[in-house]
């Protein structure tokens, strides 16, 4: 987990560790972009699989922009990414930064959006269909977990409301390009005490946000190993649709998995009670710096104490919002590990 701020930049290595293959699952912030460049100018023969932008929310898009107006098609061999094209017809657009995003990727010449042939054609679930799976060179194999044709609806009547208010055409690159020459900073550079019973008791409230619910999530699974990466999906989606998958594979639940990357950063609208009662995880991930949205909620870190057995907790940040797990009687009490970067490193990094 990169340090995004309060963001998602998720690199992912598979395979052969002396010549392994990656994924890298949105870009963060701005600052996110500079640790990004850092990297790819380091070694020019650096190659991703895949680039996916789980959706348009600025803290995980918003390192994309000077990304990709930096670096060729070259370094992905595909981009997932639900712009205003993919979305469900009728209304019309999606926020500014989705729109040059969509843009840069079009004038760019990446390749987008590959298994789901047709250039309007989004990374969706189907209706009634199997649920959508892609295995990547190397044998990573990618479920699809999120989004629904609603939640992108959703997202299509939020995207025509900020676009009409931001007096943009949705679909229009060159409006797009000209907005994004506008925006400097979008440019390359040149708690008390806690009870977690009583937390985990909370009534839950889910998310509503439109950009939120259009997120991709995906089941990653390679060489025995899964990771879950659940973008910022809504927790009733994520619900319904591991219920398909484990129907699917005629497989009694709970979902076992080596890692869970959780959703919207520990945010207590995102992770139920009941998602976490159809997984078995030891790991769980948490990417945030706390600042803005105060993540991670206290109420998500207390079901996931009291939910699995004896689960780890990783942060790629020390923050004030997630300090007060680093307790040693806390840990002690309630039998689990909290882990917090190294000094001096970038992010967190977790090998399973």
């Amino acid at each position: 987990m990169l340090p995004a701020q309060y963001g998602d930049c998720l690199w992912i290595e598979y395979g052969d560790e002396r010549e392994p293959r990656r994924i890298l699952v949105d870009c963060g912030m701005k600052s996110t972009y500079r640790l990004l460049s850092k990297r790819l100018k380091k070694s020019p023969d650096l190659r991703f699989e895949l680039l996916v932008l789980t959706h348009v929310d600025a803290d995980h898009i918003q390192g994309s922009i000077p990304l990709l107006r930096e670096i060729g098609p070259e370094r992905f061999q595909d981009v997932w990414f639900n712009g205003w094209e993919q979305l469900p017809p009728d209304d019309s657009l999606g926020p500014v930064q989705g729109e040059i995003v969509s843009a840069l990727l079009e004038k760019g010449g990446f390749t987008w959006n590959a298994p789901w042939p047709g250039k309007t054609r989004p990374v969706v679930i189907p209706g009634r269909e199997k649920l959508p799976s892609h295995t990547l060179e190397g044998g990573l194999k990618l479920t699809l977990l999120s989004p629904t044709p609603g939640r992108l609806e959703d997202l299509r009547l939020e995207w025509k409301k900020i676009l009409d208010r931001e007096r943009m055409r949705p679909g229009r690159t060159g409006d797009a390009i000209r907005r994004l020459e506008a925006r400097r900073e979008l440019q390359p550079d040149r708690l008390g005490r806690i009870d977690p019973f009583a937390l985990a008791r909370t009534r839950y409230e889910p998310d509503r946000g439109a950009g939120n619910g259009s997120s991709i999530a995906l089941l990653a699974e390679h060489e025995g190993k899964a990771l879950l990466l659940a973008g910022d999906a809504f927790a009733p989606d994520l619900e319904q649709t591991i219920a398909r998958l484990l129907e699917e594979r005629r497989q009694e639940g709970p979902l076992r998995l080596d890692a869970f990357k959780l959703s919207h950063h520990g945010s207590r609208g995102n992770t139920s009670p009941g998602l976490l009662g159809m997984v078995a995880c030891r790991d769980f991930l948490i990417s945030t710096n706390g600042s803005s949205y105060y993540h991670p909620h206290p109420e998500t870190m207390a079901r996931v104490i009291l939910s699995q057995d004896r689960p780890r907790l990783h942060f790629n940040y020390l923050s004030d919002e997630n300090k007060v797990w680093g307790g040693r009687a806390l840990q002690r009490a309630f039998s689990y590990e909290a882990c917090y970067p190294e000094r001096g490193t970038e992010g967190y990094k977790l090998s399973l």
